[in-house]
């Protein structure tokens, strides 16, 4: 019977310690599991991370083109541009934000003028990381403006392509104003609604004939009108003053007619005023082709920014020394980006406007005269025959 009773004792305990190695396996395989399991969760987030240096390797070069509008040396090119001036910065996760993944975050923003969340999404990073990227990106464009945007300092260059386009001479630029729509303002917001009803900062630029920026005014609100601008500003205190001797500017009926501004004849009867007419606003163009072509390259410009007045300034002037890079770079402009190259809308605003007053036209076939436009029997020359 002991015998027995050893028997059952010693199943039992072995039973007991089956179980136990059971138990202590299948614990074991799903530790294992999961273990696996985090493996394979970090191994599909660290290729990214561990190769952020390198990002743009993951655009093929159209679509790095669609995307940034630059293709890979000039956004290098453009990074080492600000590298200076960018501030180090780091993600909630405590990873280093280069100069180079701000400087992506900024052009895809301007390229696009979508939600910030979205270029997060895109770029692996967080809202509050684009929003400081592209504050950052876009004031050290800025800063280093007056070394893009500017007169060259021989004018005789400027004169020499602006008389191939309608033989106009003595042209160095033409002036226009856009309105760049933005978010309604929490200060002074009455003052940034416009004749259209909507909120916008009235940008000023003068353009020269390869539509390249010479100047660009862009602090005003959408209530002030395109001659308050000019007088107000820098550039055209320095226009009249004679800083830029007897050259002069081209605008449309907006502005006042002035020795250094020429406007076109209201109502013309005679034949030189028709042609000069026709002369001046084939030349005057160039400007809404400019406007055309930098809403087209940078589409944040085409729609409402959501940005506060100061910080829309910035953007605005950043995507004007990014367009006069452009042009130096020869970075294509695709028919398919979806925006128009001319910019009619404006054009049409400025029509609608009241005449502003136009000046003496006596004074001002004086100056046509002065520049060898007419002769004084008033006959026009050859140079507006076409």
């Amino acid at each position: 019977m002991a015998d027995h009773t050893d028997v059952i004792d010693e199943f039992l305990e072995d039973l007991d310690n089956l179980t136990d190695n059971v138990d202590d396996s299948s614990t074991e395989s799903a530790n294992s599991e999961r273990a696996d399991e985090r493996s394979a969760r970090k191994r599909r987030l660290i290729p990214f991370y561990q190769t952020r240096k390198d990002v743009l390797s993951y655009f093929s070069a159209e679509k790095l083109m669609r995307t940034f509008r630059f293709d890979r040396p000039s956004i290098e090119y453009l990074t080492a541009l600000v590298t200076d001036i960018l501030p180090k910065r780091k993600t909630a996760a405590k990873r280093n934000l280069l100069p180079l993944d701000m400087v992506l975050i900024a052009l895809q923003f301007y390229a696009t003028g979508t939600f910030q969340t979205v270029i997060g999404n895109v770029l692996r990073y967080s809202q509050s990381s684009v929003s400081r990227s592209i504050s950052a990106v876009s004031l050290a464009l800025c800063l280093i403006s007056p070394n893009h945007i500017r007169f060259p300092d021989n004018l005789n260059d400027l004169k020499r392509e602006y008389a191939e386009i309608a033989r106009i001479p003595g042209i160095i630029g033409s002036i226009d104003g856009t309105h760049i729509r933005i978010q309604r303002p929490i200060l002074h917001e009455k003052a940034y609604v416009n004749r259209k009803n909507y909120h916008s900062i009235n940008v000023q630029a003068i353009c020269d004939a390869r539509h390249k920026y010479l100047s660009v005014c862009a602090t005003k609100p959408g209530s002030c009108h395109d001659s308050s601008i000019l007088k107000g500003s820098s550039i055209g205190k320095k226009i009249e003053s004679g800083f830029f001797g007897s050259s002069i500017l081209l605008g449309d009926s907006g502005y006042s007619n002035t020795p250094f501004l020429f406007i076109p004849y209201t109502d013309p009867v005679e034949g030189y005023k028709i042609r000069f007419n026709r002369a001046h606003k084939t030349t005057r163009c160039t400007i809404e082709r400019s406007f055309g072509i930098l809403k087209k390259r940078f589409h944040v410009l085409h729609s409402e920014i959501r940005m506060s007045p100061t910080k829309v300034s910035w953007v605005i002037v950043a995507c004007c020394v990014l367009h006069n890079l452009a042009i130096d770079l020869n970075m294509p402009l695709d028919d398919d980006w979806g925006v128009d190259v001319d910019d009619d809308a404006d054009e049409e605003e400025m029509q609608g406007l009241d005449a502003r007053p136009i000046g003496n036209p006596t004074k001002k076939d004086a100056e046509l005269r002065r520049l060898g436009h007419i002769k004084r029997d008033g006959v026009a020359r050859q140079i507006f025959s076409r």
